[in-house]
């Protein structure tokens, strides 16, 4: 089938609403009040049945139909929420994506699966055909009739109070032929006739009447019909209440209205809840306070409604409701545009051009100036880079979307994988609202998903086992988000067993990923569960146990210029923490020079640029590492990090040569709460850089992000500074681990030096 503009909108909307559906009969299971959610839930599935009638999808308008049904009867109470029905309207849901997934390719879905689905639906359904629709009403009314007007909100018949007008008889009216017409909509349960109305004898009028009732009339008719039968009494006061078992038929026809703004009034006249003379009775009374010079916040529609006992103040909320429902979608609508993600895409290329050709006129305009005076060059040019800072923020934040989406789809997976695993586990978000450039979000959930499941499988222990060693029985999984330095940090965190370093190790050794002599730290022993093949598991499962995935999560993880680290502790649980750029685009950037070649920093990662002093230098030149405000900070000679053609024998040759000519300087850096001093020749000053990949020949290259274009032409290697911290940490554990092995004799005993 071809996709055009509107099916597509329809499908996207629709996938829209299915996720919205999911997270709902998830809050479902763990609500205590579900009127709302269920609402929700019902919404989501009549609007896409309706917007598929459309399309003339009928397939879909099919089995949505049934979807419907089913929520339909629990709003109505006549079918009991389960966890059984949950996980059926799950799986009903997740059909109806497949359903969407395939209008492109014209496939209807599976018609096997689809019957399976429907069987189970009806099977829900059937269970409950036997009740008597009044019986569930009459469970939820246990307030009695009220005889004196007081609490007709409360009853659950007709309430209708009568005063006749003074010319009534004149009229020709007979007040039986009135109780007749009732009797012929229902049954008039009681009249309880009202003699305050009449007047002393010296004062009656023969011809006058001064009849009234307070009527009880239990009837199906609408409130409308019954209206009807006192249509031509001209001058009486008639008030007709509803039962409150027609709230929720109010209700249910309230949510159905188009989404379209309307008056409060007339939203109640077309769910039949008010009738039109009642409504131009409260217009009239309005009209009359206007005149008499109250403020219109006294007379409101709904209050007026209310207070003549009209409509129930149940039902005037729920309008009220609709009302502002509507309006907010108006104005979302009026807010929010939908673009084509590749039409964002390719804004961010051209803003990334700009900024490559704005620098490169900074440079010419830079020139220029040196030669000859032009202010309005100048101020021409910063008020040109002022404008494309500006832009390219606005276009970046046009990618920056909440993490939170993706986060809650895994609501249903800890569901599913903890009853499959026949385990107690919830899910707990924080920093739901962190955003982060979509196109990381889009590659970051597959290996969340990975991970999250390795928890559930690995890390959360047994009912009986958490028990036996004093846990909740239920365990616990926490999916964290925060900013931090120009990067985002995700934690996947659980309560459970913990990983233990030496079975680690012994199942390396076993499968031949490490040699038995090969000494290892705790955090080393950790990431052994990200090389290929590995794992613990003593049974392959559905979930876990192949050793297929965590290698891939951590190259999927360092593809998008990030980090992943472990930490464990034995019997209190695990957390990996994963760091991300929070933009793969464009960056602020600080440009150094090392060997006459130009290199970027991330300049959010910067912690302070220092020139090294005398004593500095030297102590460099004979160690990794200089003192610095009585801290001790590690370094890393970048000229020998990176082997340039042009690096000298030893650090104190290169720099003590040249002292008393040059600054030596040393820029600081700080990434996870690690800090490393990187030597630098030069400091060039802050840019803006374009960060775009390394080509094929480049790949696995460690310490590069990515390369820029500066201003100049040239080209600048963009540092991965994560990277290169991880290596100096990791090196510092080696050093210190080989020292203590020395210190320590093959018997287990200290030698004495």
């Amino acid at each position: 089938m071809e996709i055009d503009e509107n099916l597509q909108i329809f499908i996207s909307e629709g996938e829209e609403l299915l996720q919205e559906m999911e997270e709902s009969l998830l809050e479902l299971e763990e609500s205590d009040n579900g009127d709302e959610v269920l609402n929700k839930i019902f919404r989501a599935a009549h609007t896409i049945k309706g917007s598929a009638g459309l399309f003339g999808l009928d397939y879909i308008i099919h089995f949505t139909h049934v979807v419907e049904n089913v929520l339909d009867d629990m709003r109505n109470c006549l079918i009991p929420v389960s966890s059984e029905l949950i996980t059926v309207l799950m799986r009903s849901r997740d059909y109806i994506i497949t359903l969407l997934d395939g209008i492109a390719d014209d496939f209807e879905g599976d018609k096997t699966e689809e019957q399976e689905l429907l069987n189970l639906l009806n099977a829900f359904k059937s269970g409950n055909d036997n009740l008597p629709e009044y019986e569930t009403k009459d469970e939820s009314n246990t307030n009695t009739d009220s005889d004196n007007g007081g609490e007709h909100a409360q009853t659950d018949h007709y309430h209708i109070s009568l005063r006749l007008g003074p010319d009534t008889f004149r009229m020709g009216f007979d007040p039986a032929s009135m109780f007749r017409q009732l009797g012929d909509l229902g049954e008039v349960k009681e009249a309880i006739f009202m003699s305050q109305t009449l007047p002393s004898l010296d004062e009656i009028d023969p011809e006058g009447c001064y009849l009234g009732w307070e009527i009880a009339l239990v009837s199906q008719a609408k409130k409308e019909d019954i209206s009807e039968i006192f249509q031509f009494l001209d001058g009486c006061q008639l008030t007709i209440l509803a039962p409150q078992s027609h709230f929720s038929e109010y209700k249910h026809l309230i949510e159905q209205l188009p989404e379209e703004e309307m008056a409060l009034g007339q939203i109640l006249l077309e769910t039949g809840s008010l009738t039109q003379n009642e409504l131009q009775s409260i217009l009239n009374q309005q009209q009359e306070k206007e005149a008499s010079g109250e403020a219109p916040s006294k007379h409101l529609t709904g209050d007026l409604l209310v207070e003549n006992q009209m409509v129930q103040k149940e039902v005037v909320e729920e309008a009220l409701n609709k009302q502002n429902k509507v309006r907010e979608q108006k104005q979302k609508a009026l807010t929010f545009v939908k673009v084509d993600s590749s039409k964002l895409d390719k804004l961010i290329n051209l803003v990334g051009e700009l900024v490559i050709n704005g620098a490169k006129l900074n440079q010419i305009t830079e020139d220029v100036v040196k030669t000859t005076v032009n202010e309005e060059l100048e101020e021409t040019m910063e008020g040109l880079t002022m404008s494309l800072e500006e832009l390219r923020e606005i276009a970046l934040g046009l990618r920056m979307v909440p993490i939170g989406t993706t986060f809650n789809r895994f609501h249903r997976v800890v569901r599913d994988t903890s009853k499959d695993l026949e385990k107690e586990i919830k899910l707990e978000i924080y920093g739901a609202e962190t955003e982060l450039d979509k196109t990381v979000i889009e590659k970051i959930g597959d290996p969340l998903m990975h991970l999250i499941r390795n928890s559930l499988d690995h890390g959360i222990e047994m009912p009986n086992e958490r028990q036996h060693v004093g846990k909740p029985i239920e365990g616990i999984i926490t999916l964290k988000a925060q900013h931090e330095a120009g990067y985002i940090t995700i934690q996947i965190i659980d309560d459970g067993r913990g990983l233990d370093p030496e079975v680690l190790r012994a199942k390396a050794i076993e499968k031949g990923i490490i040699d038995e002599n090969k000494i290892l730290t705790n955090h080393e022993c950790y990431n052994l569960i990200f090389a290929a093949g590995f794992s613990t598991a003593e049974q392959i499962s559905n979930i876990s146990g192949r050793g297929v995935g965590m290698d891939v999560v951590r190259r999927n993880i360092e593809s998008l210029r990030g980090s992943v680290y472990i930490d464990s502790e034995l019997g209190v649980g695990t957390t990996i923490t994963i760091q991300l750029p929070l933009t793969l685009a464009i960056i602020d950037g600080f440009n150094v020079s090392i060997d006459s070649e130009s290199y970027i920093f991330p300049l959010d990662m910067i912690h302070e640029c220092l020139t090294l002093t005398p004593s500095q230098i030297k102590e460099a030149a004979v160690q990794n590492y200089i003192t610095l405000r009585e801290d001790v900070l590690p370094i890393v000679h970048l000229k020998e990090y990176f082997d340039t053609d042009h690096v000298t024998d030893n650090f104190n040759k290169t720099y003590m040569t040249h002292h008393g000519r040059e600054r030596h300087n040393i820029v600081v850096v700080e990434f996870a709460n690690q800090k490393v001093g990187l030597i630098v020749d030069e400091l060039l000053g802050e840019v803006q850089a374009v960060i775009k990949p390394l080509g094929r020949v480049f790949k696995g290259l460690s310490g590069f992000a990515g390369f820029t274009i500066l201003g100049s032409g040239m080209v600048a290697l963009v540092l991965d500074i994560p990277s290169l911290i991880k290596q100096v940490v990791g090196n510092e554990h080696k050093y210190f681990d080989s020292l203590k092995q020395k210190s320590i004799s093959p018997r287990g005993n200290r030698s004495i030096h």
